[in-house]
Order: structure tokens, then C-alpha cells, then sequence
């Protein structure tokens, strides 16, 4: 038979109302009497119906976290740094993953939706307009982490701009004028579109005209940098590339060797992300790392606060990790 807070009132010896308000950090006991409370509901084996509790306290401590099927080298960062956030605050997180087809998307955000939730999280989805439709529909807080989206709904991301000014920065300095950016050609990705203007900007800022050419790849994905010298063909037209994430970065890595291009002599490449995957390549990936922890804590903690309000976009912290795949000219 399930513990009860009646249980753990009995062996107390005080109210079950008093045990309930402990148990849900609810008005004043000392701290004597708080502890003993907590620590006989371990004891005994004591679990908090969540739902039950949310229905009677007409609000929700459940966060929606809508994660793609598409493998991406850091939804475990940022998991991680939501659910550690989550335990300390006292919020649990329901999980559920998306398909590519926008029936199958549907009908899985209406699942969730049929949850008593606080708040749902897109991490790094694009969603047709069908799909954002059923979510703005609903009466719930809606966040964007690690993308950036057009329609007002607030987001958490690294500043995709001003992180392509800091590569074509740290290229110029290594003496390198001929750069392509892969894996950011897609028109219709927020994301792509402010890396694109960010990387033309940072070009024209140091007098260099840049080539619509050196300009490819719509896909983040191993295949787009594996296919990236052979688009290009040797002698390359440039003397340094950026990934647009480590996994294209890994591609254009393994594409060089195959076809005899020495890194980084005669091809620097630098990726966007910074996850472990830089670490094990060899030579070492040098790259530009985001805080995607810290992008899973924010987001917890401005749903807790309540701060979230449309069109408000959080930037968290990058860092330019070298490693060993830039030359200096």
C-alpha cells in the first residue's frame, strides 16, 4: 500500500496539513521539525503524486521539452543542464521526441499539449506553421532553445551574428583571407540566415569582398562535409573553412585526407559548437564552443521567473577553444 502524508503525519506527530506545506515548501517550521519530516518521508518510502498536487495547487511543475529524432551532437548538453536546474527548482521534465513528418508532429505536440503543463521547450526544431498553430493555440509558455525563430516566441541561443565575426576575426589574424562557410546555405533557417550576414559583415569589415560561391551546404549533417572538397575540387579556392557544427567539421576533416589535402597546411578548419566530438578527432578540431548547458539552465530558470515575454532573445556565452586545425600564413 502506498505511504500517504497521513502516514507520515501519524509517525510525526503533527498535522498531515503541516506535513503537506513542508513537503511542498509551503509556510514556516523550524528546521528541526522540517528535516524530521523529510527524512521520515524518505524512510518510508513516501512518493508525491505530482499530478494530483498540481491539480489542487491549479498550476503545474511540468516543463514539455520537444527534442528532433535528427541526432544532434549537443541535445545531451543541454538536457542535462535543464534537468539539473529542474531538480534544484523543483520542476520535472516530460521528453518527447519529433518525427519529420508534420502529421506525425501533430499529433505528438497534441499528446503532449493533453498534459497539464507550465511551459513547452523546442530545442533546435524547426516546426511548420501547422505545428506552431497547435502550439500557440494552447495556453501555455512556449520557448525556443538554441534556434531562433521568426514568430515571437522568446528564445535561448548564442548570438549567431556576432559568433561569425569572432571565426573570421581569429582567421584574419592567423594571416587568412580566402574563407568558406558550409553548412549555412539554407534560406529559410533563422540561424543560417544571421551566420551568412554575420560572415559577410565580418569579411567586408576587414576589406575582403566575399564570394557567394564559398558559400554552401544547406544541411548540418556529416554528408555536407564529407562532399565539401570534392564540390570545390583541388587546389581548393580557399585557405580556410567553418563548419556551421562539429559534424560537418568532421566531414570536411575526413573528406581532406581522402583526397590528399594536408591539415592544416593546406586547409584550416574551424566548427561551430565545441562539443566533445573536437577532442577526438585528429588532429584536434579547433572550434568555437557553446554553452549549451547554460542555454538548459536559463531555461528553467526564466520559466520559474516568469520573464519570458515574445520576441526576447537570451544570448549565452561562446568560447574559441583551439585545437590543432589552424595554420597561421
Amino acid at each position: 500500500m502506498a505511504i500517504t502524508i497521513k502516514d507520515i503525519a501519524n509517525r510525526a506527530g503533527i498535522s498531515a496539513a503541516s506535513v503537506s506545506r513542508i513537503l511542498t515548501n509551503r509556510g514556516r517550521f523550524s528546521a528541526a521539525t522540517a528535516q524530521r519530516v523529510r527524512q521520515l518521508a524518505e524512510e518510508m518510502g513516501y512518493y508525491k503524486n505530482q499530478s494530483a498536487a498540481d491539480l489542487s495547487q491549479k498550476a503545474s511543475r511540468v516543463i514539455g521539452v520537444l527534442v528532433p529524432t535528427t541526432h544532434t551532437n549537443f541535445a545531451d548538453e543541454i538536457i542535462k543542464g535543464m534537468q539539473r536546474q529542474a531538480f534544484e527548482l523543483g520542476f520535472e521534465l516530460l521528453i518527447v521526441f519529433l518525427e519529420d513528418d508534420v502529421q506525425h508532429q501533430i499529433k505528438t505536440v497534441k499528446s503532449l499539449l493533453s498534459r497539464q503543463l507550465l511551459a513547452v521547450v523546442m530545442l533546435a526544431v524547426d516546426l511548420e506553421t501547422a505545428v506552431f498553430d497547435v502550439l500557440t493555440a494552447a495556453d501555455t509558455h512556449l520557448l525556443s532553445i538554441s534556434n531562433q525563430l521568426n514568430n515571437g516566441i522568446p528564445s535561448i541561443s548564442s548570438d549567431n551574428y556576432a559568433m561569425m565575426h569572432t571565426i573570421v576575426d581569429y582567421l584574419y589574424d592567423q594571416g587568412h583571407r580566402q574563407v568558406a562557410l558550409i553548412g549555412a546555405a539554407d534560406p529559410d533557417s533563422v540561424v543560417a540566415t544571421l551566420r551568412r550576414q554575420g560572415f559577410i559583415d565580418a569579411l567586408a569589415k576587414h576589406g575582403i569582398r566575399y564570394n557567394p560561391a564559398l558559400i554552401w551546404g544547406i544541411d548540418n549533417a556529416y554528408k555536407t562535409g564529407l562532399e565539401t572538397i570534392q564540390n570545390f575540387g583541388v587546389p581548393l579556392p580557399f585557405t580556410a573553412v567553418i563548419g556551421s557544427a562539429d559534424i560537418v567539421g568532421i566531414g570536411i576533416l575526413n573528406a581532406a585526407k581522402d583526397a590528399g589535402v594536408a591539415v592544416p597546411d593546406d586547409l584550416s578548419i574551424i566548427t561551430v559548437d565545441g562539443t566533445n566530438l573536437t577532442q577526438i578527432t585528429r588532429p584536434r578540431l579547433t572550434a568555437v564552443q557553446q554553452d549549451f548547458a547554460q542555454m538548459g539552465e536559463l531555461a528553467i530558470t526564466t520559466i520559474a521567473n516568469q520573464t519570458l515575454s515574445p520576441n526576447t532573445i537570451i544570448f549565452t556565452d561562446v568560447e574559441m577553444r583551439p585545437g590543432d586545425t589552424v595554420a597561421s600564413l
